[in-house]
């Protein structure tokens, strides 16, 4: 393997339950499975980078009180043994204090449920989503995803913003932010807005794997190629409508004119066979 490859892995820590016509209100019918899926990667150098956690049962503990329990009872989880990104990394002989940084997409549990799992690892976000967080509290922040009781005590210790993080940022002809980090090549991350406050993505290209991450611009590749939105209600919690169905069309700009990356989404059915199928190196 030559020095500067960076590999990259996906997994999937748990999913939570949801009815099928909030994500597609054309077609869904009953209750659909949305799987927390997250990304390792080992880049030379630096090390272990994580993006996301997925899962974990500090979500459990976190959602016992309220307005906290009013998270569990709108999105309930589903954590088998060995499922958490703990245990799937140890199955690799990762150790947790392996992992040098943490990307957050953004502060929904789903995402970030286990990052107290790595006492040594440094956090990344955007200014624009760590404000958020620093800023809501009570039923506001759980509103808006926030589970304050899901940060280790020494969060705001460990965080640092993309912003300062980053070699270097751009902008694509489609207008989607791209950052560049730990002078590789291989990948960077994308700023995707309208889901969440800041929320973060990722484009890899190693060799012919090429992969635009979306995180959760949509939650279907299905419903985002056919450009069915999901059920308005979503806006009670979404940061901007208006910027994620522009953000969607970024995405299809840019896959049209890279007609060679494989656009995922964390939640999506076809991602999780992608993980199935491909345990090894995505």
């Amino acid at each position: 393997m030559e020095k500067s490859t960076v590999t990259l892995q996906l997994f999937a820590s748990g999913y939570c339950k949801a009815e099928a016509h909030i994500e597609n209100p054309i077609s869904g019918r009953g209750q659909a499975r949305f799987y927390a899926v997250w990304a390792l990667w080992h880049i030379p150098e630096v090390g272990y980078v994580m993006f996301d956690t997925g899962y974990s049962p500090h979500f459990i503990e976190a959602t016992r009180a309220f307005p906290e329990r009013l998270y569990r009872w709108a999105t309930p989880i589903v954590l088998a043994q060995g499922e958490t990104a703990k245990e799937i990394l140890a199955s690799q002989n990762i150790l947790p204090t392996d992992i040098r940084y943490i990307i957050i997409s953004h502060f929904h549990a789903d995402h970030i449920s286990a990052l107290r799992d790595f006492p040594q690892a440094r956090f990344v976000c955007t200014k624009a989503s760590l404000a958020e967080v620093q800023t809501l509290r009570g039923f506001s922040a759980v509103r808006k995803g926030i589970l304050h009781k899901l940060l280790p005590t020494d969060f705001y210790e460990r965080v640092i913003p993309i912003e300062l993080l980053a070699d270097s940022m751009a902008t694509t002809e489609e207008g989607l932010t791209l950052y560049s980090l730990f002078q590789s090549p291989h990948f960077q991350l994308v700023s995707l807005a309208g889901h969440a406050r800041g929320m973060l993505g990722f484009v890899y290209a190693q060799d012919s794997k090429k992969i635009f991450f979306g995180t959760d611009a949509a939650w279907s590749y299905e419903t985002y190629q056919k450009n069915i939105l999901p059920h308005r209600i979503v806006k009670l919690f979404f940061d901007s409508w208006q910027d994620f169905v522009q953000t969607q069309a970024r995405i299809r700009a840019f896959e049209k004119r890279n007609p060679h990356f494989e656009v995922l989404f964390t939640h999506c059915p076809k991602t999780l066979e992608k993980i199935l199928a491909c345990p090894q190196d995505c």
